[in-house]
């Protein structure tokens, strides 16, 4: 049931997206449709598993040459939450190796002052790191240092992420090995100088793939290669300066330094369902709506382009 509703999901959004192009109203009965499936995700899906949580859905426990990590962050305002997406993260057609989900000191003191159902995935293999709070850039600054040579998965701690979530990835790898992957992106328009207030969403039947010219989207899941970012990358005081808030915007940058390609899927799939509630004062948002993500990819440029 719960992949079947995501196609029915991504269909409708694949429609939608058509009826935009065309100028046209979308109609109320297909958004009807939308709003039933971010129903069925955030109370059905979220009271079945507090209810009967699924003790054999868990982590890879045989040998792999080149290990798969899933990595994440949240913070206070989230952290009753995304036990849920660690839950779809833990039901994936092809289970990561180890799912670490990062956590800064100073706003969190130990283990115990964490929810219980938090808590209780640490059983089917949930590992909890306490950091540094480095905001979005958690998810990735300690992970990819300290497993250099595999393949680390980068998500969001607000989604419900679809089962086939990692094997799509491990898909667009096998054909693109050197490339960092991501299910969703945004197309770097007109050139790589311009802000990202003019940058543009891939049309439905684009196919961009190998390219130069794309902006990752951690959100909806990346896959990075070893070696895949610049060395800088990993200058905590740097990233904080420069780009505080945008951690995509960051990676990108760093791709590019490093003269990494980037890989989206295709056909074009939207952003997975939010869990209800977790937009409200997202980074998204204020790099959004302050236009920070011009400012911070303005200071990414006078710094490294001068």
């Amino acid at each position: 049931m719960y992949s079947l509703i995501y196609s029915i999901y991504f269909f409708m959004k694949r429609l939608q997206k058509k009826y935009s192009y065309a100028h046209k109203k979308f109609p109320a009965v297909f958004q009807k449709t939308i709003d039933y499936c971010e129903w069925y995700y955030n109370i059905l899906f979220a009271r079945w598993v507090r209810r009967f949580p699924a003790r054999k859905c868990g982590i890879n426990r045989q040998h792999r040459e080149r290990k798969i990590i899933v990595s994440l962050t949240s913070y206070p305002k989230r952290i009753h939450t995304v036990w849920l997406t660690i839950e779809t993260l833990l039901r994936q057609s092809v289970k990561p190796d180890q799912i670490i989900l990062w956590l800064a000191g100073s706003q969190f003191e130990n283990l115990e002052c964490l929810p219980l159902e938090l808590l209780r995935l640490q059983e089917r293999g949930l590992t909890i790191r306490f950091c540094d709070d480095l905001l979005s850039h958690k998810k990735y600054m300690y992970v990819m240092q300290e497993h250099p040579d595999d393949l680390i998965i980068l998500v969001d701690d607000d989604m419900f992420y679809p089962k086939d979530t990692i094997k799509k990835l491990l898909q667009l790898h096998q054909e693109f090995p050197q490339d960092i992957c991501t299910m969703t992106a945004q197309y770097i328009w007109p050139s790589f100088q311009s802000m990202p207030s003019l940058w543009r969403n891939p049309k439905l039947y684009e196919h961009i793939k190998h390219s130069d010219r794309l902006q990752i989207f951690t959100g909806s899941g990346s896959l990075y290669p070893p070696g895949s970012l610049d060395q800088t990358a990993f200058d905590k005081g740097l990233a904080m300066r420069l780009c505080p808030y945008a951690d995509d915007l960051w990676l990108t940058f760093m791709a590019r330094r490093r003269g990494t390609k980037i890989t989206m899927q295709n056909p074009w799939r939207a952003f997975p369902v939010t869990i209800y509630g977790t937009n409200v004062g997202s980074l998204w948002y204020i790099n959004a709506q302050d236009n920070k993500n011009d400012d911070q990819w303005k200071h990414l440029m006078q710094y490294f382009c001068k």
